[in-house]
């Protein structure tokens, strides 16, 4: 209960910087993300994984291939008991430039990161905080790297249906993540305190001990404090301020599930979110 209280206790104060900062809001192209992920059970509940993903932007632009985003991602993660977990991921991503001009260049990204988890229960209900901080290097732009730190509060229930491990998994998560600034240097623009925040809502399906599939929806949000804009006579075109650029997501995750201890009835699963 007391995990409960405080994870609660989180979520309202990252609300509460969320609203305070977001006063201006920008709705981008929608984007449709398929990805395929193969989990390799190791000793209790850890695991490794592997998964790959696609990105379609809905937009209008021309040249644009089916899917220009491409991303891969590899990770590890130990339980000391069944509450606490450390780990290790890597993320790897390729998206096509926006530029009318430039497009078929392409920006790469590689984010590390390692993360602490808690897993509580109340009931047949699972509570579970992420904590994780990383580093987001552009591989294409010099000295353009930032740390950050994210914390993933989420809430599923797993509902069995019948005794041929078929299992439905609603879930709720919400993943706030921070830009680790430690000093800003005075000719340096202010920036804002969230770098990016996602709400996410979905259903995972278990057909099997072995496979399963997530349908996703998300409201993924970018942050920024834009300049004002001004008119040819000195008048206020755009003001600028606080910027929330809103993409909702549309995903499915599919995973498939290796190794002997695949369907071993004391392990606890992971949703395909890890």
């Amino acid at each position: 209960m007391r995990s409960i209280v405080l994870s609660l206790s989180a979520l309202l104060v990252v609300t509460a910087c969320f609203s305070a900062q977001a006063q201006r809001r920008t709705k981008g192209a929608s984007v449709l993300q398929p990805q395929a992920q193969v989990e390799l059970p190791l000793s209790g509940n850890d695991y490794l994984f592997g998964a790959v993903n696609l990105q379609h932007f809905d937009t209008d632009l021309e040249g644009t291939p089916l899917f220009s985003g491409q991303g891969l991602r590899l990770g590890y993660e130990h339980f000391f008991n069944e509450q606490w977990s450390w780990g290790a991921v890597i993320n790897g991503q390729r998206v096509q430039s926006n530029s009318l001009y430039a497009a078929s260049s392409y920006t790469h990204v590689l984010l590390p990161e390692v993360f602490g988890r808690h897993w509580n229960t109340f009931g047949s209900v699972n509570f579970r905080q992420r904590l994780a901080v990383g580093y987001n290097w552009p591989l294409d732009v010099t000295n353009a790297g930032r740390f950050l730190a994210s914390l993933r509060l989420d809430v599923d229930r797993v509902f069995p249906l019948g005794s041929t491990g078929f299992a439905l998994r609603p879930r709720v998560a919400f993943e706030p993540v921070a830009y680790l600034r430690f000093q800003r240097d005075e000719f340096e623009a202010k920036e804002p305190f969230l770098d990016f925040s996602e709400l996410r809502g979905e259903v995972g399906v278990r057909l099997s001990s072995r496979f399963d599939f997530t349908p996703w929806f998300a409201w993924q949000n970018a942050y920024n404090i834009a300049l004002p804009q001004y008119n040819a006579d000195g008048t206020v075109k755009i003001p600028g301020g606080n910027v929330r650029f809103v993409q909702p997501t549309l995903g499915l995750d599919l995973r498939l599930t290796l190794g002997k201890s695949a369907g071993s009835a004391e392990r606890r699963q992971l949703p395909t979110q890890y």
